[in-house]
């Protein structure tokens, strides 16, 4: 049974854990304010170098406008004039979203990927990153398909033990390549 000394110290208790928390969460939301936008600057930074990347011949980048279909990975797709375009796509690989620029060029061709953030298991699924994985994609149409080994024509190898990574991959790769070909009239 409490007693009235006891209700006053579970009280005060309380009282300074909530202070605490308090405090805890003006500092947070003060960081967070300060890193935002810093925070913002390096995404938009990473994507453009990322655009360049896939499209080297293009001076510049301008953003298209589209209307985005339920359920499509294609978040985003920028424009670089006569080099094609690059195309902002986030499919879910294993280990979460896998947000990548896919560049393709005024013949449907993917001329690169590039993984701009993934969170794919080390070793495994985050060798999508590696550069003979990314080079697989290039030349390559739409339709594109998930072999075990020995891909030709319009397939790509699957990262060993990492499918579903490299399906994920391929998917956000075909998606890129058919949204811009339906944009244009599915010449």
């Amino acid at each position: 049974m409490l007693n009235k000394n006891d209700g006053i110290e579970i009280a005060r208790v309380g009282f300074i854990l909530f202070a605490i928390t308090a405090i805890a969460a003006a500092i947070l939301a003060g960081v967070n304010g300060f890193t935002a936008p810093l925070i913002l600057e390096n995404n938009r930074r990473t994507q453009e170098a990322a655009m360049k990347t896939v499209l080297p011949q293009a001076k510049a980048f301008e953003a298209v406008e589209f209307s985005r279909e339920e359920g499509s990975v294609v978040t985003e797709i920028y424009s670089g004039g006569d080099a094609g375009v690059a195309v902002k796509v986030t499919p879910n690989g294993y280990g979460g979203e896998i947000s990548m620029i896919v560049g393709i060029d005024n013949e449907y061709k993917v001329t690169g990927i590039e993984i701009i953030s993934q969170s794919e298991t080390a070793g495994l699924g985050s060798n999508c990153t590696k550069e003979e994985f990314k080079a697989q994609f290039v030349g390559k149409t739409e339709n594109i398909e998930v072999v075990k080994n020995g891909a030709t024509g319009n397939q790509v190898d699957a990262i060993s033990s990492a499918t579903i990574t490299t399906k994920a991959v391929t998917r956000g790769v075909n998606e890129a390549v058919n949204t811009i070909k339906s944009m244009r009239g599915g010449e």
